[in-house]
């Protein structure tokens, strides 16, 4: 067992939430060790955090809201994080093509987004951009309802889902980046 303190503040994820807990069980399972994470929507940090106490090589964390990246920092500091290895930004992935840039390039084993199904249904669409071919996309924060809909989502962004998770009413993704969908893009680019 790992302990960790955490202030959320004012920013989501105080740990005891079933999304927050199931995306902690995946992290379990798929951290080996060194991978490259970002975690979109961090709020108060915490995978953020459990994922460079299991062993993450890094990670880059982003919110749009300032309140919870500064929440984000405090618990990672409060935690030993070197923050070197554990950085937070404030920006718009979806929407802001520069941001998206600077989060970098095919530069992710692992995508971590513990948010809204109305914020995955369109992350779906750029977030292959940052992930490196046959990447891990850990998607929840969705309700039961909308399942279908992030399902769909998915699979036409060229994601292969490899498990779906439920605790109560929600629903989490994991899915693996198509390789062939990241050899059409590069020669796109081209």
């Amino acid at each position: 067992d790992k302990v960790i303190d955490l202030d959320p503040g004012m920013a989501f994820g105080s740990g005891t939430h079933e999304t927050t807990g199931m995306c902690i069980s995946l992290l379990e399972e798929i951290i080996a060790g060194h991978e490259s994470v970002i975690d979109v929507g961090t709020g108060s940090g915490i995978l953020s955090i459990i994922a460079m106490l299991l062993g993450a090589g890094r990670v880059f964390a982003t919110d749009i809201d300032p309140n919870a990246v500064s929440a984000a920092e405090e618990n990672t500091c409060m935690n030993h994080i070197d923050e070197e290895k554990c950085r937070f930004a404030v920006g718009d992935i979806i929407s802001d093509e520069a941001f998206r840039e600077r989060c970098g390039r095919a530069g992710y084993d692992l995508v971590l987004a513990n948010i809204l199904a109305d914020v995955i249904i369109p992350l779906s669409s750029v977030i292959a951009y940052n992930m490196k071919p046959g990447g891990i996309f850990v998607s929840s924060g969705i309700l039961n309802t909308k399942e279908d809909d992030v399902r769909a989502a998915l699979l036409a962004n060229d994601f292969e889902i490899i498990e779906t998770t439920y605790s109560g009413d929600w629903v989490a993704f994991t899915c693996r980046r198509n390789h062939a969908a990241f050899f059409c893009q590069q020669r796109s680019d081209r």
